[in-house]
């Protein structure tokens, strides 16, 4: 008989274990929708990023269009300092300032061999409130 009645209970599911269904279900859906938030934050952050890569890359492309005279001082624009060649503008977008180094020393040298040019590290930087934001570098001739 006993087995009669579990066969038969079909009473189906008590208001108790549907609130506590609910509460679950609530529990994990505040889960989730906490990561919501941080993915639109990440999102926003990596777009500014490839935004600065994309001003660097043109910046550094515009820089090497021309040729460079050997001494970057004598143009007004650069400064001597630690060795290097330095000059610092205002990005073309307003996004904040634009570093350029110039190595003095050359990278790869043409050791004498006339036609050949000497190859100096060149590195741009993206600066806005005084941190860097985007950097990169390339190789530019220098004549001497």
């Amino acid at each position: 008989m006993e087995r009669w009645r579990v066969q038969n209970n079909e009473r189906g599911l008590t208001l108790v274990e549907i609130l506590a269904s609910l509460v679950i279900l609530g529990i994990v859906f505040v889960g989730f929708m906490t990561v919501f938030p941080q993915m639109t934050n990440f999102n926003e952050k990596t777009g500014s990023k490839l935004e600065t890569m994309n001003l660097a890359r043109l910046e550094l492309e515009e820089y090497k269009k021309p040729k460079f005279i050997s001494d970057f001082t004598e143009s007004g624009d650069y400064v001597d300092e630690n060795n290097h060649w330095v000059k610092v503008k205002e990005a073309s977008n307003g996004s904040g300032k634009i570093k350029y180094i110039v190595d003095k020393e050359p990278v790869l040298t043409s050791d004498g061999i006339s036609g050949q040019v000497n190859l100096h590290k060149f590195s741009l930087e993206i600066i806005e409130n005084s941190k860097i934001i985007s950097e990169t570098f390339g190789y530019v001739e220098v004549n001497y």
